[in-house]
């Protein structure tokens, strides 16, 4: 049996992060009066460059048959490089061209926040409503008809895994929904700080800040980079003990990032140019408005 508290908090957990981003935007519409377009903008960009663009350079590498196949599935280290530059480069790219090219005129600067939340929204459906959605109904026939009803149940579904689907749910607790629910707040704020790093280098012509983003960005994709590669090359789930050192090092990673951005939002605001060199000197007090 599948605990109720391992259920409810899954439901708890899905409902959250699909409302969230969608309060926040409504908040700022109310309070700040915000355009919803940078907001359905950044619904495009992660669509055109975290899904379709990733996929097809995905399809290029790694996918079976490929040259580089055996050797990016095949080592942990190479596997990690390839989505951090992958990754890094197209998803910090399209905040590029949606600043430079689409938007170049929105100067507000609630601009990059907007566009964040709308990036950040569609990642959390694309990413992890489905697999959440997924797990909730695996683990409720999992309780209504046992182990031998639920693989007669699924057992003609193409591409599941049937022993690994079993043993995801027996061994799945509520500390890693809570790991889990820990990394998707830590993502949630990278969007945010990227997207404001982004905005700020278009604005004020610093593309050391586009790059600062682009490899913090990659960074970032390091703890899911080793987990995937993990449950695709060996047949158990990573424990919440191997998942707690990778959400400290997303969350310190991030944490960075927010020092950068939210001296960058300040200084925007300030009307003033900060370049990377100054970003550790001691600033005249610049307040948030």
């Amino acid at each position: 049996m599948i605990s109720n508290g391992v259920i409810i908090s899954l439901y708890t957990l899905l409902v959250s992060i699909v409302t969230f981003p969608i309060m926040i935007f409504i908040l700022m519409k109310i309070k700040r009066k915000v355009k919803i377009s940078p907001f359905l903008l950044g619904l495009l960009v992660y669509f055109t460059f975290g899904v379709f663009s990733t996929t097809i350079v995905h399809t290029l590498f790694i996918n079976e048959g490929r040259p580089t196949y055996a050797f990016l599935t095949g080592n942990v280290i190479a596997y990690s490089l390839y989505y951090a530059v992958v990754v890094g480069i197209l998803e910090e790219f399209g905040f590029l061209i949606a600043y430079k090219k689409i938007i170049a005129s929105y100067d507000e600067n609630e601009t990059p926040i907007t566009l964040a939340l709308g990036n950040a929204w569609l990642e959390v459906i694309m990413v992890c409503f489905l697999a959440l959605a997924a797990y909730i109904a695996y683990a409720t026939k999992y309780n209504e008809v046992g182990e031998e009803g639920f693989r007669e149940f699924y057992g003609d579904i193409e591409n599941l895994d049937l022993d690994a689907t079993i043993n995801m749910l027996k061994s799945i607790t509520v500390g890693e929904i809570i790991m889990l629910a820990l990394q998707r707040i830590a993502y949630f704020f990278m969007h945010i700080f990227l997207s404001i790093m982004v905005f700020y280098s278009v604005k004020k012509n610093i593309i050391q800040y586009f790059w600062m983003a682009v490899i913090i960005r990659g960074l970032c994709t390091v703890p899911g980079a080793i987990e995937n590669f993990n449950n695709k090359n060996k047949d158990y789930i990573m424990s919440i003990g191997q998942k707690v050192p990778l959400t400290l090092y997303l969350i310190v990673i991030i944490a960075f990032a927010g020092f950068i951005a939210i001296k960058l939002y300040k200084a925007y605001d300030a009307e003033k140019v900060l370049y990377p060199a100054d970003l550790f000197k001691k600033q005249p007090d610049m307040h948030l408005m």
